[in-house]
């Protein structure tokens, strides 16, 4: 014993040597799994003088997981034992300090032997329990025998009824049988004397009392409820709620009497016999956690009478019963819905969406069974619209401060119930918003003197909360209409918009106001398209010190997004106020040179650009001339073009170091900028003019100076990638004026010097957008890179793969590599394949196409792979000359065949999975396209040549080759499935 308790002290000890703490450890799992450590175990634990908390744990710990888990190994001599030894140190050696987990631990051990002998081999627990503490009665161990009664009483609970465990079904057999045996006489006893422990104890001892009701709760569940609801128990449990150390438990059990499983009627007739809103009217509401719970037992109470509501429909008087409590607990919900603490609240949400789906259904029948509907709804939607305000003294922070982010939170659930409301009564909720935002910017008078600057005269009486609050309201008004939203002049919504711009709240001193100012505007523009003369007040407010030039940069990015939202959605109707908002804003089109390291400049993403897409959209607006629009865009990106001039000619980038990379970061943005801008040209194919636009010029001056930057920075990965971004978006305004520039730009070091990743992105996005646009007129473009390209994939697919990123960033590049390949076909540009260029290098392409149909390890490549195949055999798979070239049809027979045979028979081929029936449809496919193209002589070869070479029964081939040319794509696969090739 002396052993194990050494050892038990070294495995648990912090400072013990490793190796000894190893082997102490091992040695205790030896104990634990050993037929005989519980009597070990056992004599450890009652020992004298006791050993430490932690060694007596441990060995109790054993001695129960025995009990629980190892009942085969143990007699009923043997079970006897541990009982009467535990129960014996229970009588005479559990004292007060005991640590809470030992007498967890030991209630648990004395559990696990009741359950295995009760009641057939203990059937006097109960009474041996309820005599272990009439023993210590009037005694100085009372109270640690009545608190050890407690927890066996709780443990019994959670071992034999609990829900929350999973249990097997001999277990669950069992339990019932255990309770089923206790409801015939232990439970009466028990429930008896937890009455008698609880008034002994209410106003000396209250931690026991708790214990006490919060068992009380657990038991109702499943005893007769007769036994609890009692006039003697219901007096005293009301009276403990008035009681500040029991209100909490006592309403606790309260909750858990409610939350009994009954039928509808008698259910209806217990929470009549409670008389609960009765006792609400006596509470203090005094504390914060005690008027949650509180608002738990109202919640409760009112979710179960909604739900009897329905059940008792055809009841004439459980109905009329029902619906009048409700209305009697509604006053008392709405209180604590409208507690000032968000958790309070937020107990009740159940009942409110309850009620609000039984006041739905009461719509259907004009609201027969609740007369005063409209004021419920009204008092309703007050309390939801107060608690969707911000709290007045919070940290503002635009939703990253966790007590700011749970509000949000909640403003969505109350959101929910406001759109109940408004589907219930449209009239009530619309007049109840309005009378809210009319009278919050009736107390909001900001006078302006020019420009952003704001009059001493200003009147503000409204707080930030309330102001944003009106914001919020308008924001989602037209979501929660079921109706068009009216925006004819003198409709309620068109009040609320011209009462806003009356009060010019942009210039509200909070950081609230801004973002939730111009949501409103961008989400409904189609206001402004009818009613223009309000556009002047939302551009002003963009261009002033509260919008755009927002010195937070929070507010600043978002309010770029919506600007440019604005603009598009707007832009027939702002060529009158291009001039003012570029003259406005022409600070922020400029950009400074920032300190970033090399790090963040390899990932990083600038939060102006949807501004200079606004200003792109506006500068090129069809009703604005083509040379303005010329002349606009010079005077916003030439001194752009200037910069970069000096970086390049000064060499500035050389300056440039890891820890501070603000002169590529400036060519970078700038880079960025413009493509953004020119992103938002029109396409050059959709301008009426066949003339070449003038701006033309400018973009070509652009793409030969970012060629330069280019050239000198092309090792820099952050360059090569802006100057992808700026080509990609300018090919739609400069159609084919762009072609030129593209092989200098890849050979200048987009292609040359590209990464791995970088090479995908260049063959899924640059290439494909330029095979799709320029069509024929990228056949020059991609004979001359197609081989440069090749080579260049070829150079990565040839790396070893190290490591999971590795492993799938190949994966990706052969993946894209085939996509590219295939959209080549798509696009008839074969012939770039077999011209002078390029046609000694047919074959190691065609080669690698086929090293990926074969990788199954890759099922995407392999996919895209066959597709490619076919499409090859689509176009260069005929049998006259000019529908073949030569060599691809021994190509077909060699090759392509022979693969798609190999993979269907390749083992551990999972016919039933289903990206392998995206393989099969492929292969279907490619099978059907080879004998469309080759004809009989596809069939002629199977069943004479390929077939006998893999000893394939002669039935099962002709089966083979009549299904094939008997069925379609579709068909033929689910044939592929089954076939016995």
């Amino acid at each position: 014993m002396e052993n194990l308790e050494a050892a038990v002290q070294c495995a648990l000890s912090s400072s013990s040597n490793a190796e000894m703490k190893t082997q102490a450890t091992q040695y205790c799992e030896q104990i634990k799994s050993s037929n005989d450590g519980w009597q070990l175990c056992l004599n450890l634990f009652i020992k004298t003088p006791p050993s430490t908390p932690e060694v007596r744990y441990f060995a109790l710990q054993v001695v129960e997981e025995t009990i629980r888990n190892r009942t085969n190994i143990l007699d009923k001599t043997q079970q006897d034992l541990i009982k009467q030894t535990l129960w014996e140190w229970i009588k005479t050696s559990l004292d007060a300090n005991e640590k809470p987990f030992i007498k967890n631990k030991l209630a648990q051990a004395i559990v696990q032997i009741f359950k295995i002998q009760y009641p057939e081999n203990w059937p006097t627990f109960f009474d041996d329990l309820i005599g272990l503490v009439e023993q210590a009665m009037s005694t100085p161990r009372s109270e640690i025998i009545v608190d050890f009664f407690l927890r066996v009483c709780s443990t019994i609970d959670e071992e034999v009824v609990s829900l929350l465990i999973n249990r097997t079904d001999n277990e669950l057999q069992k339990n019932t049988f255990i309770k089923d045996t206790m409801r015939e006489g232990a439970v009466m006893k028990l429930v008896e004397y937890w009455f008698k422990i609880l008034m002994a104890n209410c106003q000396t001892n209250p931690a026991i009392s708790n214990k006490c009701l919060n068992i009380i709760g657990q038991y109702v569940m499943w005893i007769d409820i007769k036994l609890i609801v009692t006039d003697t128990f219901m007096t005293a449990l009301y009276q403990f709620m008035n009681v500040e150390d029991l209100r909490m438990a006592a309403t606790e059990c309260l909750c858990s009497i409610i939350s009994k499983g009954m039928r509808p009627l008698e259910k209806l007739q217990l929470i009549q016999l409670l008389n609960i809103p009765n006792l609400l009217g006596q509470l203090k509401f005094d504390n914060i956690d005690f008027e949650e719970q509180i608002a738990k037992l109202i919640n409760l109470l009112g979710v179960e009478l909604t739900s009897i509501c329905e059940d008792v429909k055809d009841v004439p008087e459980a109905k009329t019963l029902t619906y009048g409590y409700i209305q009697t607990l509604f006053p008392y919900m709405l209180k604590l819905l409208a507690n000032e603490y968000d958790d309070t609240s937020s107990a009740l949400f159940p009942f409110v969406t309850s009620y609000t789906n039984l006041l739905k259904q009461q719509k259907k029948i004009n609201f027969a069974d609740i007369p005063n509907f409209q004021q419920d709804i009204l008092e309703l939607l007050k309390v939801v619209i107060s608690k969707m305000k911000y709290d007045e003294d919070i940290e503002f922070s635009f939703g990253e401060d966790e007590d700011e982010a749970l509000f949000i939170e909640m403003r969505k659930s109350l959101k929910v119930f406001y759109d109940a409301l408004f589907a219930i009564d449209e009239n009530i909720c619309t007049q109840t918003v309005f009378s809210v935002i009319s009278s919050t910017f009736d107390r909001i008078n900001i006078e302006k003197v020019d420009g952003s600057n704001v009059s001493l005269n200003s009147s503000i009486s409204a707080t930030w909360s309330e102001a944003e609050l009106a914001l919020y309201l308008i924001f989602i008004f037209g979501e929660s209409k079921r109706s068009t939203l009216n925006y004819e002049p003198g409709g309620v919504f068109y009040q609320m918009i011209e009462k806003m711009f009356q009060s010019n709240v942009i210039y509200y001193p909070h950081n609230s106001i801004p973002i939730m100012y111009f949501e409103i505007i961008t989400r409904y523009t189609n206001f402004f398209d009818i009613h223009n003369q309000f556009i002047p007040n939302v551009l002003e407010g963009f261009v002033c010190s509260r919008g755009l030039h927002n010195s937070e940069i929070i507010i600043r990015t978002r309010l770029n997004y919506l600007f440019a939202r604005f603009v598009k959605a707007m832009k027939v109707k702002l060529a009158p106020f291009v001039q003012t908002v570029l003259t406005n804003i022409q600070t922020l089109l400029i950009i400074q040179p920032t300190p970033v390291t090399l790090n963040v400049l390899n990932s990083q993403s600038y939060n102006d650009l949807y501004l200079f897409e606004a200003v792109g959209t506006l500068i090129s607006l069809d009703a604005i001339p083509l040379e303005q629009q010329s002349e606009y865009l010079g005077t916003i990106i030439q001194p752009m073009l200037n910069t970069i001039d000096e970086i390049i000619s000064k060499s500035l980038y050389q300056m440039d170091n890891p820890k501070n990379m603000q002169f590529t970061h400036q060519l970078n943005h700038i880079i960025h900028a413009i493509g953004s801008i020119g992103h938002s040209f029109p396409h050059i194919n959709l301008l009426q003019s066949n003339i070449t636009p003038p701006w033309i010029a400018i973009y070509n001056k652009t793409i030969e100076t970012m060629i330069v930057v280019l050239e000198r920075l092309s090792d820099q990965s952050s360059i090569r990638e802006s100057v992808r971004y700026i080509f990609q978006r300018l090919i739609p305004c400069m159609g084919n004026e762009i072609v030129k520039f593209i092989i200098p730009v890849m050979n200048g070091g987009l292609l040359t010097k590209c990464s791995k990743n970088e090479l995908s992105s260049l063959l899924t996005s640059f290439f494909d957008l330029i095979i799709h646009k320029f069509k024929n007129n990228a056949l020059p473009i991609m004979n001359e890179l197609l081989y440069p390209i090749v080579e260049r994939v070829f150079i990565f697919l040839n790396q070893p793969a190290n490591g999971t990123d590795e492993i799938i960033s190949m994966f990706e590049l052969r993946r894209a590599y085939m996509n590219f390949l295939g959209n080549i076909f798509t696009s008839s540009l074969q012939n770039v394949l077999i011209s002078e260029n390029n046609n000694r290098h047919l074959p190691m392409i065609m080669e690698s196409i086929v090293h990926c149909a074969r990788d199954s390890a890759d099922v995407q490549s392999q996919r895209a792979a066959l597709s490619v195949l076919a499409k090859m055999v689509n176009v260069w798979g005929g049998i006259t000359e000019d529908t073949s070239i030569p060599g691809f049809a021994d190509f077909i027979y060699q090759q392509i065949v022979t693969i798609i045979f190999e993979i269907v028979m390749k083992d551990g081929f999972n016919f039933q999975s289903a990206e392998t029936l995206l393989i099969l449809n492929e292969i279907s496919n490619l099978h059907l396209t080879i004998l469309q193209k080759q004809g009989v002589k596809y069939a002629q070869y199977l069943l004479s040549y390929f077939f006998p070479s893999i000893n394939c029964p002669s039935q099962a081939a002709s089966d083979f080759v009549n299904a094939m040319q008997n069925s379609d794509k579709k068909t033929f696969s689910k044939y592929l499935k089954v076939c016995k090739i």
